[in-house]
């Protein structure tokens, strides 16, 4: 069962430099593919339930492996639930596709308009720009208020860095890899309790009713040694 990351963000704002709609799309795009190739091999009403990967259900992550940070949309509307006055899961709906929100009416809209925007883009990736922006350029007033905004305080060794070195510190600090990776493990890849009931027959090519067979689909730790050699 799968999960996705969307790796070398950082690439994708220093050197590619696209703008948010551009990255919006991109990724969009990749997500799409991804499930075209997923649904070739499976489908879910297979054994393993839904397999497709969405990043409104928090099954994609966004980041970069080389800087250490990363983030699911479930983090960021937990981040804004309380701000909206709306639950986490409507609100990660709301933070993909074909969703835009109006600053002016505060309103939410399905289709662009002049004075609206792709929330994606309005309340995850502006965020990430403007720090991009602010330490790659050197507005030091700049960052000191963007580090207060996000609940990112620098150690003291920290202090003295600048440009893309103080950029990874800020980064793996606000949206550290480790915490969005171990979230979408938990929540979406099966336990081995639950996956060996249908890995097995994929892996033991003997009896299904023999006693390895049955110890390995149980995750029977009294069961007979067993090896696989892939």
């Amino acid at each position: 069962k799968p999960i996705l990351f969307m790796n070398k963000m950082d690439r994708a704002l220093l050197e590619l430099q696209l703008d948010a709609e551009e990255l919006y799309q991109t990724f969009q795009r990749i997500v799409e593919n991804v499930n075209v190739i997923i649904a070739t091999y499976n489908d879910d009403s297979g054994p393993m339930g839904e397999v497709r990967v969405d990043p409104s259900k928090g099954s994609v992550g966004f980041g970069s492996g080389l800087h250490g940070w990363a983030f699911t949309l479930k983090q960021f509307s937990e981040m804004y639930s309380e701000k909206f006055k709306i639950d986490v899961v409507k609100l990660m709906n709301r933070l993909w596709g074909e969703n835009f929100f109006n600053a002016k009416t505060k309103k939410w809209q399905k289709q662009k308009e002049v004075d609206n925007k792709r929330s994606f883009c309005m309340y995850i990736l502006d965020p990430i720009y403007k720090v991009f922006d602010a330490i790659m350029n050197y507005k030091k007033e700049e960052i000191e208020t963007l580090l207060t905004k996000i609940g990112v305080t620098l150690k003291h060794e920290d202090k003295d860095k600048d440009g893309k070195v103080l950029l990874k510190t800020v980064m793996r600090t606000w949206l550290p890899a480790g915490e969005a990776l171990l979230q979408m493990i938990a929540i979406h890849l099966p336990s081995p309790v639950v996956a060996q009931k249908y890995r097995m027959e994929m892996l033991y090519e003997g009896p299904h009713d023999d006693e390895a067979a049955v110890a390995v689909k149980t995750c029977d730790p009294d069961g007979p040694l067993m090896m696989y050699i892939s």
